[in-house]
């Protein structure tokens, strides 16, 4: 039977390939399904993953913006929902602020967002697997650095900082636009310019004959706004009260004069001679504060506020001449660090006017210029001597020579101008 029973089988070739046909399909089968079960499972952990870095992302501006854990959550929650839908069906998400493990455990600056999610398996019921989850897990961080001295407040403006022509700027701080529009900062031409970072609410446009060289510091689009160091959210600075009578009206200057703190309405023009402000707050109630030719101008302890009524609030039209030195007070009240403070209500101005500074090698300026509500323009030399000089305006215009040496330090009565920046850290 042995000789029979094996020939039969061996001949019996359809039925030997039957068997093995019928014992191995089966497994690949599985084995394919599995395949295509951890694979949809892999796709939607990246799809999750995805989400929680947006997500923690998003809550980290949130931290910065208010602070509380309801605002935090609330901005987890809404990228969430854009992805999986209102009810996020199958999706538990945890908001942690700050988190509660890893190397950011405790950190008040940090959010981690982790979530997981029901997923279903398909091929894998046929070997009685059970639905699985898919879990990720995302940490973001606020990152404050106070280096800025180049400010432009204006949210929608185009250009609200502009590096133009063949201005060549030096400056050991960064540059930051609140502006959210796609040239929000704008350097073009053939400008060259040096700084420590340059972060922009909006877009970053660099011309092809444009030099930016930030160094170790990071060059960042889309960042989040920077506050007004001396705005609401910041020192809240008022325009003092004026007072009742003017010492001067519509001044015009010639020769070497001393003036005293004041109200000087109608402007101020310097044409000649030396001019020294002895120290103290000088409000100029309309018209322009404006030198010309040869003058010069001296003064320490000085703060210029510059105000009005309806249309005329006063602006400025500097001229480097035969030198400028100024430095504003560095204690004493609410306008210490201010060399130049524009009220507020210029932006309201039927045509508002922008400022104008335009130096050579012997404008030396300390302190903060603060136009919030009208535009900075600086042109020709800036000395470079100016260890302390903040323009903090509504935009900022640069086409000639600047430098600046140095950063106002805490000595100097002057506010921080942090440029903040949001990244993912686990």
């Amino acid at each position: 039977m042995r000789g029979p029973f094996k020939s039969s089988f061996v001949a019996d070739a359809n039925g030997g390939v039957a068997l093995i046909f019928g014992l191995i399909v089966p497994c690949l089968i599985g084995f394919a399904g599995i395949g295509v079960d951890a694979t949809y499972w892999l796709m939607e952990r990246n799809k999750l993953q995805s989400s929680t870095d947006n997500a923690a992302i998003s809550a980290a501006h949130a931290v910065h913006l208010a602070g509380t854990n309801q605002a935090v959550t609330s901005e987890a929650q809404k990228m969430l929902r854009s992805v999986y839908g209102r009810d996020m069906p199958g999706i538990t998400l945890t908001v942690q602020f700050p988190p509660q493990s890893g190397p950011h455990a405790g950190d008040i600056t940090a959010v981690a967002i982790l979530a997981e999610r029901e997923q279903p398996v398909y091929f894998g019921k046929l070997f009685h697997l059970s639905d699985v989850k898919v879990t990720a897990r995302s940490v973001a961080r606020v990152n404050s650095t106070a280096d800025a001295c180049l400010l432009a407040l204006s949210q929608t403006s185009e250009k609200a900082i502009n590096v133009s022509g063949s201005s060549t700027v030096r400056l050991n701080c960064g540059i930051a636009s609140n502006s959210t529009a796609s040239d929000a900062a704008y350097f073009s031409g053939a400008s060259d310019t040096k700084t420590t970072g340059i972060t922009s609410a909006g877009d970053i446009y660099q011309s092809n004959g444009a030099l930016i060289d930030t160094g170790d510091g990071s060059m960042l689009a889309n960042a989040p706004a920077v506050i007004d160091p001396y705005g609401p959210e910041g020192r809240n600075v008022k325009v003092p009260t004026n007072p009742k009578n003017c010492k001067e009206k519509q001044l015009k200057i010639n020769d070497d004069t001393v003036l005293s703190p004041g109200r000087y309405c109608g402007g101020i023009s310097i044409n000649g001679g030396t001019t020294t402000f002895s120290p103290g707050v000088y409000i100029i109630d309309g018209g322009t504060f404006n030198t010309n030719g040869n003058a010069a101008l001296l003064g320490q302890g000085v703060t210029f506020v510059l105000t009005g009524k309806g249309n005329d609030i006063a602006d400025v039209d500097l001229n480097g001449g035969a030198g400028v030195s100024l430095q504003a007070p560095t204690s004493g009240s609410d306008l210490a660090g201010l060399l130049f403070f524009q009220d507020p209500a210029a932006k309201d101005q039927v045509k508002p006017k922008e400022s104008l500074i335009n130096g050579n090698a012997d404008l030396d300026l300390q302190g903060a210029l603060y136009f919030p509500g009208t535009g900075v323009k600086m042109s020709g030399g800036m000395s470079g001597n100016m260890s302390c000089l903040q323009i903090v305006a509504a935009t900022v215009e640069i086409t000639g020579n600047s430098a600046v040496t140095g950063l106002c330090d805490e000595t100097s009565g002057t506010e921080k101008i942090q440029r903040t920046t949001v990244e993912l850290v686990e």
